[in-house]
């Protein structure tokens, strides 16, 4: 499949126009940037599998989320004030996540309202990753080098920064994944409406002691298989989990469970039940840390980084850039109509995935239209490309910084 995807790059973006320039007897330029992009693939290839992934998607991710949620909410409350010098929430928001690679500039909606991303940072950072990642005689093959670097950082960082970071990218994304569960769920939930349509007709059966007695009995004869059941799960978790290896350093590690949670209340309103209901639940996950750790080294490198998982990630790269074996033409950007569209769609299809029992526990009762309110408070950052663009650059430095360990400089150094 990855064969597939270099093999559709590089008859787009540099058989396209070598092909003018050159007789076709004379493709050994072409594969020898092909011969270029496997070798990047297999060098990474090599570095992903050393990955600390449970450091990578339980710490560290957790943290930078719940920092970029902490971020926006208090640039919202400071914006507009005299504290923030009247700046609208994007500026302010950049203000307090200033970066070297982004800057605002003049856009339609006013003076400082998109965000631009240095080019020349991400030339010198993909520079910088072809070196660690290509043999010596490649890299001093500039021509080569400088072809291949365009590519990704005009090809993949451009559609990343200038199209997926839009709010409405992001909420049509999010509304058609949403849209799509319901309609896999709907035949069976359809197949239940019926059932209990049916019974309803059948007519309500009478209740008599005798009925209330075997339903009784009939329950408490479950009660042993359902105990039975999950301790037999649990035991099987219990002694597949710490078996998982676990690096050493590990060992006196605090729970690892305190950035997801700590996540978790930054997302959610402000709740006396929420607040108490996590500090519980956390109390026994801390004393139990070495299992919670065994459980998410086993969740992690088991359930969650697996082949299937990457042939998942290829097969959608593969259809978003080339959704026809050609990249798609380029079509001009929503409406703002079209736009707040997505976004009441967005919120609509989650206030639809969200439990009642969470809406009633989050949302006040006098609230109009509670699973949409909770379902904005929960999106809310999204509606902004600045914001949306500050994440993705902290995102890309964390995964980079963790595959190249050596391109990170420390305070000491």
């Amino acid at each position: 499949m990855i064969l597939d995807l270099i093999a559709l790059v590089c008859r787009e973006y540099i058989h396209s126009w070598y092909g003018r320039i050159s007789p076709d007897r004379d493709r050994h330029f072409v594969q020898q940037v092909c011969a270029i992009l496997v070798h990047l693939i297999q060098a990474l290839e090599v570095r992903i599998a050393h990955l600390d992934w449970v450091e990578l998607l339980v710490l560290d991710l957790p943290a930078v989320l719940e920092r970029h949620v902490r971020d926006w909410d208090q640039a919202q409350d400071k914006a507009g004030t005299g504290h923030a010098h009247n700046y609208k929430v994007d500026e302010v928001f950049h203000l307090l996540q200033p970066h070297i690679a982004v800057a605002t500039v003049e856009g339609t909606a006013g003076p400082g309202s998109e965000p631009s991303v240095d080019p020349t940072y991400l030339r010198a950072m993909v520079d910088n990753l072809l070196r660690l990642l290509l043999p010596p005689e490649d890299y001093r093959a500039e021509t080569e080098r400088t072809i291949v670097r365009e590519i990704v950082v005009n090809v993949v960082f451009a559609s990343i920064y200038n199209k997926v970071a839009q709010p409405w990218f992001v909420h049509s994304t999010l509304a058609k994944m949403l849209e799509a569960a319901e309609a896999r769920r709907a035949p069976e939930v359809a197949r239940r409406r019926r059932e209990a349509s049916a019974a309803a007709k059948e007519g309500i059966t009478p209740i008599t002691p005798q009925l209330i007695i075997d339903k009784v009995l009939a329950t408490v004869s479950t009660i042993p298989k359902l105990f039975s059941a999950v301790g037999s799960s649990v035991s099987a978790l219990y002694h597949t989990a710490i078996s998982a290896p676990v690096p050493p350093h590990y060992a006196n590690q605090p729970s690892l469970m305190a950035p997801t949670f700590n996540l978790i209340r930054t997302i959610l309103p402000p709740s006396p039940v929420v607040t108490q209901s996590l500090h519980y639940l956390q109390l026994p996950l801390t004393l139990l840390s070495s299992f919670t750790t065994s459980l998410a080294f086993h969740l992690v490198n088991d359930k969650l980084v697996t082949a299937s998982l990457a042939r998942t990630v290829l097969d959608a790269a593969t259809r978003g850039l080339f959704p026809d074996g050609h990249p798609p033409p380029r079509v001009p950007d929503p409406s703002p109509a079209e736009q707040d569209e997505w976004r009441r769609r967005c919120e609509a299809a989650v206030a639809r995935a969200l439990p009642s029992g969470v809406v009633r526990v989050l949302v006040p009762a006098g609230v109009d239209d509670r699973p949409v309110a909770l379902a904005r408070h929960l999106l809310r950052g999204l509606d902004s490309q600045v914001a949306n663009v500050h994440l993705l650059v902290l995102l890309v430095d964390l995964v980079v910084g963790k595959l190249f360990p050596e391109m990170v400089v420390g305070l000491d150094d």
